[in-house]
């Protein structure tokens, strides 16, 4: 469903569970043989984000808090984890299961490296700049995973798969090297008005749905147990 005060921005449901990694082939079997006859969409790949926040961490306290309404910022791409190029601005709004989000285009005179520090700067100044983003943020963490994409045999339900996820913390200047997350994450994707039907067609997977943020998770890990 879009929404009527902007038409680019796709209302929808996004809905989490969280395995352990070893489960992966069983899950996927699970979702092939479901009721919804899940199959590929497209080619796996990398994606990457480096995450956002104000020097309060609002993004985060805001989700520990159990805040109604949130927010993330994030500059996303794909491919190497080492090389940004390609990439944009994403602004995640989110309402309880209810997502929508909005990007901008970073212009980029080069292809950065996410290895110098210094291009965190380059990072900083472009999204701090005035006119594309009315708050000052700063980069806190980036986060790799090779995601699996999916999608109903209807099309009307969208599935993504979440292995080999990894974060580097970049507020920790001496810390130039990647930690695992031990879980992988199922999402489902689909508009609003499908929700009564998404909930009777998916018997397959467990109903208890998991409040989860890849940023908020890894920020805190190792301190909290997400594993399920």
């Amino acid at each position: 469903m879009k929404n009527k005060n902007d038409p680019q921005k796709e209302i929808r449901f996004e809905k989490k569970w969280i395995y352990k990694n070893k489960h992966f082939d069983q899950l996927f079997n699970k979702l092939s043989r479901s009721n919804l006859r899940f199959k590929s969409h497209h080619q796996s790949r990398i994606v990457n984000s480096i995450y956002f926040d104000d020097l309060n961490l609002s993004n985060v306290k805001d989700n520990l808090e159990g805040e109604k309404k949130r927010i993330k910022y994030r500059v996303r791409w794909y491919g190497s984890e080492n090389n940004i190029n390609n990439a944009f601005f994403e602004t995640k709004y989110k309402e309880a299961f209810k997502t929508f989000k909005s990007k901008k285009k970073l212009k980029l005179e080069k292809t950065l490296k996410t290895n110098d520090f210094k291009n965190l700067d380059i990072l900083k100044e472009k999204i701090n700049f005035k006119g594309f983003n009315k708050n000052i943020l700063n980069p806190k963490i980036h986060i790799s995973y090779k995601r699996t994409y999916l999608v109903s045999s209807n099309n009307l339900i969208r599935a993504t798969i979440d292995e080999n996820i990894k974060y580097k913390k970049l507020n920790m200047y001496n810390e130039n090297f990647y930690r695992k997350f031990n879980n992988i994450i199922l999402e489902m994707k689909y508009d609003i008005s499908l929700d009564q039907y998404f909930r009777s067609m998916i018997n397959e997977v467990s109903s208890r749905y998991s409040k989860n943020s890849k940023y908020v998770n890894c920020m805190l890990f190792p301190t909290r147990n997400f594993e399920t």
